[in-house]
């Protein structure tokens, strides 16, 4: 056997994937400890990127980041080792011939390994291509250019406050904000409204709501009126958006694949 098709069969070997496996869990617990005792070293990956997170925190913390690198490696690792794995088996499946009775259940699961590689390689992209601006607050009226062109002018609130008599001390206050925006472009104009887990696509950024006041609804708009919102761009989203897609292909051709397997298993009853 040659020393490449060697290395081959080795990476995509079930030993390396446990031994990995292993290594990880091991690097996790780690991770977990250092985590917690040095958040405020973590806090800023979501916000500066991976490469310059890397390479400033990172860098000259050491002790608190040993593990993330070690992380890195390993994710990297394991990646390789599931490319190798799944391709190997696909090669075999097609060389014998055996895809052409039951191709459903045979690459179904083949499937949903490169999709889940697929994913992985989105959120990887995204920390090293996505840009995220530092959050921005905005009182009633007052108007946010966006890099590139375009405004972002926050109008007010149009909120969705809590009414009942079960939880009493909570009346009154907003559970939805709804904080009303005008984006003004130079090929559109329209109003959306932003809140949380609810952001606002608009001149390639997505605006995510962080923060708002009052708390407590009520009537008109106010000069206390604010809102605080972060902008990021993630040109790799329709990367982990197209695994995701690929994923559900696999599981639904893995559930059809069962479903036909057990329909035509001698024991299953026919009408």
């Amino acid at each position: 056997m040659s020393l490449p098709l060697r290395f081959w069969r080795t990476l995509g070997s079930i030993r390396a994937t446990v031994a990995l496996c292993f290594l990880l869990t091991l690097d996790l617990a780690l991770g977990y400890v250092s985590l917690r005792a040095n958040l405020g070293v973590f806090v800023p990956l979501g916000d500066v990127g991976l490469f310059d997170w890397l390479r400033t925190y990172g860098v000259y913390n050491p002790a608190a980041t040993a593990w993330f690198f070690g992380l890195l490696a390993l994710l990297a690792a394991l990646a390789a080792n599931t490319f190798a794995c799944t391709t190997e088996r696909v090669l075999q499946i097609l060389a014998t011939g055996s895809w052409k009775r039951d191709w459903v259940v045979r690459f179904a699961p083949h499937i949903m390994h490169y999709a889940v590689l697929l994913i992985l390689t989105g959120y990887v992209c995204s920390y090293l291509f996505s840009t995220s601006l530092p959050g921005r607050g905005l009182r009633a009226g007052e108007s946010l250019q966006l890099p590139g062109g375009g405004v972002v002018t926050f109008l007010g609130f149009a909120p969705e406050a809590y009414r009942g008599e079960r939880l009493a001390a909570f009346d009154g206050y907003v559970l939805h904000a709804n904080a009303r925006l005008r984006l003004d472009a130079a090929a559109e104009s329209r109003e959306a409204a932003l809140d949380f887990n609810r952001p606002v696509r608009f001149g390639g950024y997505g605006l995510y709501l962080n923060d708002f006041g009052p708390r407590k609804a009520k009537g008109g708009m106010r000069r206390g009126d604010f809102i605080r919102i972060t902008l990021r761009r993630d040109p790799s989203a329709p990367v982990y958006l197209a695994g995701l897609a690929l994923f559900a292909v696999g599981l639904g051709l893995y559930l059809l694949g069962r479903g036909m397997k057990k329909a035509n298993h001698p024991c299953t009853p026919h009408a």
